[in-house]
């Protein structure tokens, strides 16, 4: 077959059947030293251009980077117990200050001030958090692969990190309280797997998941969170691991005491970019609204969600990172979509206080979840909420009992890839 028809065919394999092809013969193998080819595999990651990669080849940088780590590209959502946690991964393409390679960065939210909690509220980008750079920096072989470096620290040293790639798993938690023992919801669930990306898993070996059950050995006098088997076997999952122990140490603060041993573990976060389409559009559907959105939870600050339709008419908002009262793995609100309402008497008067002016505006009844601290059953309260879709690519909660309002904004798109050399996280962690 003419070498031109065969690099047309490469272009169209997945990497792992393009590997199989070039050593299925000697005459096929040889071509392996072709840089166009592995250029090719690299530009399906974004990357086209290897200026900052300390001279290696489009064949080292594929082989030794992208195939190991290049499907992890993207956002990842943590199980962190009540507080959830997001970790970015995406690449740089390096600049006269560093060499380009794949860098993890966890996202922050801003903790509101007390003086800005009676304000009208507004979600906020998050910002970024270094943990880990993947580079050649460290690779004292040319054609040695890339190095996973610890950078969450700076009072040490780089050190070492590391992914692990687990199997899927039944554990689960609980909190322990005076009033007895609880079940912490499961993340994912298994009513909600839909925002779980599937196919970005690193390509390393898979270990087994430990399993632990701690719930008859916790006896403390205070709210403490501990391990113990769930029902629910939640797909295989990455956690994050470095020589020191710091990089588990970034993760966002919660207020009860937490035992469990185990590392938090990651799922891939489904992070769609869809076109905002008017309500008011024929081509306006209640799918048009579905995925990451970030919200305002009251002194909560900002809150990461993901909309699914569990059917065609039930709009729902799970909680992607959440807190000590509705945690991630909650369902925060959700609305029926078959009938927008019509809105008048007390409804239309109370929205009319809180979103001003409703030209644009559809609108659709729903109910909402509420609980004291702990999330613990007899806590747990519905409560009416109405949804507001307006013209502009932002949605409002109306809770209904508190004349309170909720504001979503579309997930930002990431914070940059390798057609960018640095970004608003590489400005602020520059030199660590």
């Amino acid at each position: 077959m003419p070498y031109d028809v065969l690099r047309h065919l490469f272009d169209l394999l997945p990497s792992p059947d393009l590997v199989h092809v070039l050593c299925s013969c000697r005459t096929l193998y040889n071509l392996a030293n072709d840089q166009s080819i592995w250029r090719s595999m690299a530009a399906r990651y974004g990357l086209h251009d290897i200026s900052y990669f300390g001279g290696r080849s489009w064949f080292v940088v594929y082989t030794g980077l992208l195939h190991t780590y290049g499907p992890m590209l993207g956002l990842w959502a943590g199980d962190h117990p009540y507080t959830g946690n997001i970790i970015e991964i995406r690449l740089h393409a390096g600049n006269s200050k560093r060499q380009g390679g794949i860098v993890v960065d966890a996202w922050r939210f801003r903790f509101l001030q007390p003086e800005e909690l009676d304000t009208p509220e507004m979600p906020e980008p998050p910002t970024y958090k270094r943990l880990a750079r993947i580079e050649f920096a460290q690779t004292p072989s040319p054609q040695g692969p890339a190095k996973m470096i610890c950078q969450c620290d700076r009072r040490r040293p780089p050190h070492s990190a590391a992914f692990g790639f687990l199997s899927p798993s039944t554990q689960g938690f609980g909190l322990h309280t005076r009033q007895g023992q609880f079940l912490h919801p499961d993340f994912p669930c298994a009513d909600c797997e839909s925002w779980v990306a599937p196919g970005k898993y690193p390509r390393i070996g898979c270990q087994p998941s430990m399993h632990v059950d701690q719930s008859a050995r916790v006896t403390p006098r205070v709210p403490t969170v501990y391990a113990l088997p769930s029902t629910y076997r939640s797909p295989s999952a990455v956690v994050i691991h470095c020589a020191w122990g710091c990089v588990n140490q970034v993760r966002p603060f919660l207020g009860f005491d937490n035992i469990t041993p185990h590392l938090p573990r990651y799922y891939p976060l489904r992070h769609d970019v869809h076109p905002y389409v008017d309500p008011t559009s024929s081509q306006w559907t209640p799918s048009s609204i579905t995925g990451l959105w970030l919200g305002s939870h009251g002194p909560h600050g900002t809150e990461a969600l993901y909309l699914d339709l569990a059917s065609r008419l039930a709009l729902r908002a799970w909680k992607i990172t959440g807190d000590e009262n509705v945690p991630r793995g909650a369902i925060s609100w959700q609305a029926n979509m078959e009938n927008p309402l019509d809105l008048a008497g007390t409804d239309l008067a109370m929205c009319l206080r809180c979103l001003g002016d409703l030209d644009g505006f559809k609108f659709f009844g729903g109910t909402g979840t509420l609980s004291g601290r702990g999330f613990m059953p007899h806590q747990q309260q519905s409560t009416p909420v109405i949804l507001a879709v307006g013209p502009k690519p932002l949605l409002r909660v109306v809770w209904v009992d508190g004349e309170e309002v909720s504001a979503y904004m579309r997930c930002p798109i990431l914070a940059g890839n390798a057609d960018h050399g640095t970004s608003t996280a590489d400005v602020a962690t520059e030199g660590v």
